[in-house]
């Protein structure tokens, strides 16, 4: 046999049988078969491919759900808005978990979920909170702020809280005080803020009324403090909060001297609403009104001239809006000469970065909560007091 030849063996075991008529039938193949170097592959079947969609279906669904719970957890551990204000006081019992820890934050809106919160302790390692009394909570805080604060621990034994709420008049801060801490007289106090022992950078040279002064927030001050130190205190906080605030820049900013604003946010502090929006609409009523030399009208001022609290039972008189007193509103032009009440940071910020609007009147629309409507021109007005006078608003 010559070596050119191939082999009979060879072949049989390189060239594969051809299917049979039934196999073909089986594959799907109906015409002739092709090739003797091809080997017939099946066709994917439709349950697989069915399998594969459903799959991939099943993951992609997975990862989205999954996306969208991590953006909430997020939002849950970092809220998108700042804090806000400070909350009085929350109090942490003794053999609380972090399960039930988070369920009180939860409650007194210091955080928006306490499951979220309990999860968040544990796996950031926070060690276990203290019992006690907590004054440094702010509502809707991030998780990792709430943390802190109870990391820092409650108030220590030895010192006392005061809480003085916005819009008190400077009077009755110094009766809270005293009646806070026995040991400090009224006396005592208005000594210390006329003898010179307080300081502010903010209080103009010459001026001794000391309304609007203090910044009404929640304190934790030592049993032992003298009048001086803790009136000293709550103006050291005030005029932190202004400097953050940019009132060393006031006059840049608005035309207005920072005890001017002091002055706009005392009346935005005694006559907003509830709506957080209003403080800016009704600083900008008070500028537009100011810019055009038109009476501020706010009767907040006209009671506090009067050393009157005001109120549905004691309505103002027509010899009371006819007097001359600088605080008279309805008749003084510009300012009054001092600010009429203690002004929360809130309002103290509008003063200084009011909404832009053409608004000149704002008219009490709903008592509960307070709402009210703000109008360009005289006859929005007269139709808002309409209403006002509908429901016995005013």
């Amino acid at each position: 046999m010559s070596t050119n030849e191939p082999s009979t063996l060879t072949e049989q075991r390189s060239s594969p049988e051809p299917p049979s008529p039934r196999q073909r039938a089986a594959l799907g193949y109906d015409g002739e078969y092709f090739d003797d170097e091809y080997v017939l592959l099946p066709r994917e079947g439709r349950a697989a491919r069915r399998l594969l969609l459903t799959v991939v279906a099943v993951l992609a669904a997975g990862g989205i759900l999954g996306s969208v719970l991590l953006v909430w957890v997020s939002r849950q551990i970092t809220p998108n808005e700042p804090a806000g204000d400070k909350i009085a006081s929350v109090v942490i019992p003794r053999g609380a978990t972090l399960d039930s820890i988070g369920g009180i934050l939860e409650d007194s809106a210091v955080i928006a979920d306490g499951n979220v919160f309990a999860w968040y302790a544990r796996w950031t390692g926070s060690p276990p909170p203290q019992a006690g009394q907590y004054v440094d909570f702010r509502r809707s805080s991030a998780m990792a702020d709430a943390a802190k604060v109870l990391k820092a621990g409650p108030v220590p034994e030895t010192n006392t809280v005061l809480t003085i709420i916005p819009g008190t008049w400077m009077v009755d801060a110094l009766a809270k005080i005293a009646e806070t801490f026995p040991g400090v007289t009224v006396e005592q106090l208005q000594t210390a803020l006329s003898s010179g022992e307080v300081t502010s950078k903010y209080l103009p040279p010459g001026q001794t009324n000391w309304e609007g002064m203090l910044l009404p927030e929640t304190y934790q001050i030592s049993d032992n403090s003298t009048a001086q130190e803790i009136l000293q205190k709550l103006v050291n906080e005030f005029d932190s909060t202004l400097a953050e605030l940019g009132y060393d820049e006031a006059e840049t900013r608005t035309g207005r001297t920072a005890y001017e604003l002091i002055t706009i946010a005392s009346l935005i502090e005694r006559e907003t609403g509830d709506p957080p929006e209003e403080r800016g609409k009704i600083a900008r009523v008070i500028f537009n009104r100011l810019a055009t030399d038109t009476a501020l009208g706010v009767d907040a001022a006209t009671y506090y001239g009067l050393g009157r609290r005001g109120g549905t039972e004691d309505p103002l008189t027509k010899t009371d809006l006819e007097s001359d007193s600088p605080y008279n509103l309805r008749r003084a032009k510009g300012l009054p000469p001092t600010p009429i009440a203690l002004p929360s940071k809130a309002s103290l910020e509008a003063a200084i970065n009011p909404l832009d609007g053409p608004w000149i009147y704002y008219v009490l629309v709903n008592a509960d909560p307070a709402i009210h409507v703000f109008a360009e021109t005289s006859d929005e007005f007269l139709v808002a007091k309409a209403e006002c006078q509908r429901k016995g608003l005013c």
